[in-house]
């Protein structure tokens, strides 16, 4: 079964770049948390964190494929020595002004400066891999986006617990500034590592390429994606107050720690096959089991059935994005790649937004139970989007 994975990481500068990009995207599980408590510590008030993070995120959504698109135009050196100074020194600024009690605008400019700052580090990692295996190996290529996965579900995992841990243990902006030591550490990693850069591709005079926003296998995977990370949000939000209604709000944590898990079970059993099914198919059948699986949840009365579904739920989702990738990565150019890479996922928090907030209200109104239709509800529809695009998944 780790046959692949032996192979896949003979790939001169796998290790390095499996390793930087794992140290240096450990703040996307982290910083939400970590402005939350830092900024409780100070203010009583949840709306003023809670608005920071939702700015935070809507910001992600536009910079971040701006910032891929420039990657592949001049080289992700030049947007890693870039971005990432402004971001870390918008963070330390941030976390002066609210020390120092600055006025509240000062407070969202700082976020809205870092995030504007903010880079897909994850789809420059996965650009990595496509430029250091040859082309004639597809299936290395997809065990390798099966192991990105894999470290974003070990990501999402630990990033709470250690922030969490750290505030806990030393101080409320020990969160932030921990995060800011991994990308210190974990974005020379990657600038510096030019075996595994892809560098600039150049244009061929006269050629001229569409928008990528136009490409039609783009969309079929992340249109779906996007409407998907709906029910992502939904069930994070809901399994919280599904764990305090049964008056056990301490196992949260745990029953998202197990979703996780499933998600790290699948995305390393997805990578160590050899499918003989396409990619589109797989893609289609994981989006349709994690809608019916979600359709359970609302009638679960029991804690421990309540995990167990959503473990099952998991091992669905951890292989969508490596079963998406290929089929937009074979259908653009090279100069177009780290930017249709980021564009998949960029949509997620903009359905995570409004997620968040039909959660709290029918949580409010109605109880947990209910908010737990939420998932299926956007599942359906992210399955609904396929269907104008079922020849996309074939070819």
């Amino acid at each position: 079964m780790l046959k692949t994975y032996t192979e896949l990481f003979t790939t001169p500068g796998a290790k390095r770049i499996a390793s930087a990009g794992f140290i240096a995207r450990m703040p996307i599980a982290m910083d939400t948390i970590a402005i939350i408590l830092f900024v409780h510590s100070v203010d009583s008030r949840y709306a003023i964190p809670g608005s920071l993070t939702a700015l935070a995120a809507l910001t992600t959504v536009i910079s971040s494929p701006l910032w891929s698109k420039v990657a592949d135009h001049h080289g992700q050196r030049f947007v890693l020595k870039t971005a990432v100074p402004i971001r870390i020194s918008a963070i330390i600024a941030f976390i002066l002004l609210v020390k120092n009690g600055a006025p509240l605008w000062s407070w969202f400019l700082a976020i809205f400066i870092a995030e504007s700052a903010s880079l897909s580090i994850g789809s420059m990692t996965r650009r990595r891999w496509v430029h250091m295996i040859d082309k004639d190996k597809k299936d290395l290529l997809s065990t390798s986006y099966a192991f990105e996965s894999l470290l974003d579900e070990f990501i999402y995992i630990l990033g709470p617990i250690i922030t969490t841990a750290i505030v806990a243990a030393i101080a409320p902006v020990a969160g932030l500034l921990l995060g800011v030591a991994f990308l210190v550490v974990g974005v020379p990693l990657i600038a510096s590592h030019r075996a595994s850069d892809p560098g600039i591709e150049h244009r061929e005079i006269g050629e001229k390429l569409k928008s990528v926003m136009r490409n039609k296998k783009l969309q079929a995977v992340a249109i779906p994606l996007t409407i998907a990370g709906g029910s992502f949000t939904a069930v994070n939000i809901c399994v919280v107050a599904f764990s305090d209604e049964k008056g056990m709000k301490n196992i949260s944590g745990l029953l998202l720690g197990i979703w996780a898990v499933g998600g790290a079970v699948s995305a390393l059993v997805n990578g160590a096959i050899t499918w003989k099914i396409s990619h589109g198919a797989r893609y289609i059948g994981y989006l349709v089991g994690m809608a019916v699986i979600s359709l359970s949840f609302p009638f679960i009365n029991n804690i421990y059935i309540l995990g167990l579904a959503l473990f099952l739920q998991g091992l669905c989702i951890a292989p969508l994005l490596p079963n998406g990738l290929p089929i937009v990565t074979n259908s653009v150019a090279a100069s177009q790649m780290t930017h249709a890479i980021t564009l998949v996922t960029a949509g997620i928090p903009l359905t995570g937004a409004l997620s968040s907030f039909l959660s709290g209200r029918i949580i409010d109104s109605y109880g947990a139970s209910t908010g737990l239709w939420l998932p299926f509800g956007f599942l359906v529809l992210a399955c609904a989007s396929t269907l104008p695009y079922l020849k996309e998944y074939k070819s």
